[in-house]
This record gives C-alpha cells, sequence and structure tokens, in this order.
C-alpha cells in the first residue's frame, strides 16, 4: 500500500514539474524576438564604444556632436533593453559582434580627418542602416507586447540618428585626389583633362 501511494505521489510530482516547465516555456519569447534583443544590444554597445572613440579621436567638431548625441542616447536604449531583457529571461552578449569589433579595432588605430571618414561612413551609417532594419522589422513582426513596444519607442531615435550620419557624410570634404581623373571603365575612352591638346574643343580652355 505505501508502495502504491508513493509511487502515486512521484508520479503526481512529475506531472506537475512536467506542466511548470511547460508553463514556463509557454511564457517564453519567439525566437525572432529574443535575437532581436541581443542583436540590438550588440548594436547599441558598438554605437556607444564607436562614439567614446570619437570623443578622442576625431577632428571634426561636428562629428564630436553628433558622437556625444549618439552615446547619450544610446546609453538610454541600452539600460532599457537590459530591463527588458532580464524580464524576458534574455541573456544578452557583453561585446559587440564581430563585424563590429573589426570596425572598433579600425577606429582605433585612427585620428583626425583619417577617423572622421570611418566612423562616419561605418559607425554612423552603415551601423544604422542595419540598426534601422533590425529595429523596423521588431517594430512591424514582434509577437511579445513590450519587446514591439520597446522597438517602436527606440525606432525614431535610431532613424534620428541614421538621418544625421547621411547629412555628415554629404558634407564631409572629399578625400584627397578625389578630383583627379580616374581611369577609364574598360570599353570607354579615356578621360581627357581639359587643358590637354587632345581635348576636344568643346571643353578645351580658350586660346588666348
Amino acid at each position: 500500500m505505501r508502495k502504491t501511494t508513493w509511487m502515486r505521489g512521484a508520479a503526481a510530482l512529475v506531472l506537475a514539474l512536467s506542466g511548470a516547465l511547460g508553463a514556463a516555456r509557454a511564457q517564453g519569447l519567439a525566437e525572432a524576438d529574443a535575437r532581436f534583443l541581443q542583436a540590438a544590444a550588440g548594436s547599441g554597445t558598438f554605437e556607444v564604444e564607436a562614439a567614446e572613440l570619437a570623443q578622442q579621436r576625431a577632428e571634426s567638431s561636428k562629428v564630436k556632436a553628433y558622437a556625444a548625441k549618439v552615446r547619450e542616447q544610446h546609453r538610454a536604449m541600452n539600460g532599457d533593453l537590459k530591463a527588458l531583457a532580464l524580464r524576458k529571461q534574455v541573456t544578452l552578449p557583453d561585446q559587440p559582434g564581430a563585424p563590429d569589433r573589426r570596425t572598433l579595432e579600425e577606429l582605433r588605430n585612427r585620428t583626425g580627418a583619417d577617423f572622421d571618414l570611418v566612423y562616419v561612413e561605418k559607425a554612423a551609417v552603415d551601423a544604422h542602416v542595419m540598426a534601422n532594419r533590425l529595429y523596423e522589422t521588431a517594430a512591424r513582426q514582434s509577437e511579445d507586447p513590450e519587446v514591439r513596444d520597446f522597438a517602436v519607442r527606440s525606432l525614431p531615435g535610431v532613424a534620428e540618428h541614421l538621418a544625421m550620419g547621411r547629412a555628415l557624410q554629404r558634407d564631409a570634404p572629399a578625400p584627397a585626389g578625389a578630383d583627379r581623373i580616374q581611369p577609364p571603365v574598360k570599353g570607354e575612352a579615356p578621360a581627357v583633362s581639359p587643358a590637354s591638346r587632345e581635348a576636344p574643343a568643346s571643353i578645351a580652355p580658350a586660346a588666348k
């Protein structure tokens, strides 16, 4: 009798544990939502670290002002993201992804105007293009209401950073040598300087 009672109790415990595990799984995030939180964390960490490097190494006052704004806003976003991930029991990466780590290493080896060009291209524009796409997708498709709300609230800031980065890129001075005549594309006639004797009359300088 005791053996039968014990077996029934054990069976009930197993069923209870199974039910608890099933409930935990039911309350968990969809895989896509968890991946979004992890990708957003890596992206936000990269932007903060790149912006801190810009404060030390950039030459342009506009680049430094942009980096200061990005650092402040991404720090706030990162704080909200960590709190959300904690509630959802999602483990976040403690560093950016491999491509962004390579960009940070490149930025550490540059200073002045050379730094500005790389920072604007890769951190202000390219990285924010990817982040904007990431947040747009989550804002539309996330299954979890809290994750979707975080993406919707954060998206305008990411989009603003991208627009500001593109403005910096447009205003950046052309790299040295950009005004030189470029080599011809295969199958096309070579470019001709207006000062050349071989230049057609339409572009040759007028005779004095």
